[in-house]
């Protein structure tokens, strides 16, 4: 069982907003510790990671939230084909894919505001194979 400061840096959810839906949408349900302090288990966590990357899809918490483990995976496997590139996503922010070689520098230089962490270009089908996501 993890307290709330613990599922807040392995999710990227605030506390603020995990006490939020908790009361808006009865998820998550943390039991107490003997302080009365939250307390969530793994589970409550994997559920937590997934809504959060369903939401960065363009979910609305309020539709995803109530939604079994199988589901919510489901749905997120539906937008990346498995889950190690969802995993690569969340791991590094906003990525571009270029594969236009050409457009490598209007892309860098259209972007040069926005917070892209990382930027891939691939320009053959070897170049596809060989990323390390």
């Amino acid at each position: 069982m993890f307290p709330i400061n613990v599922v807040e840096k392995e999710t990227g959810i605030s506390k603020y907003l995990l006490r939020m839906w908790e009361r808006r949408y009865s998820f998550p349900r943390p039991e107490r510790d003997l302080k009365g302090e939250r307390i969530y288990s793994p589970v409550d966590i994997e559920k937590l990671k997934l809504v959060k990357s369903l939401m960065e899809e363009g979910y609305r918490p309020s539709k995803i939230i109530n939604q079994n483990l199988e589901d919510l995976k489901t749905l997120l496997k539906s937008f990346s084909g498995n889950e190690t590139s969802s995993a690569a996503v969340r791991n590094y922010g906003t990525v571009i894919l270029i594969t236009n070689p050409e457009l490598e520098l209007e892309v860098r230089s259209a972007i040069k505001n926005h917070p892209v962490k990382r930027i891939i270009v691939v320009s053959s089908r070897e170049d596809l194979a060989n990323l390390a996501l």
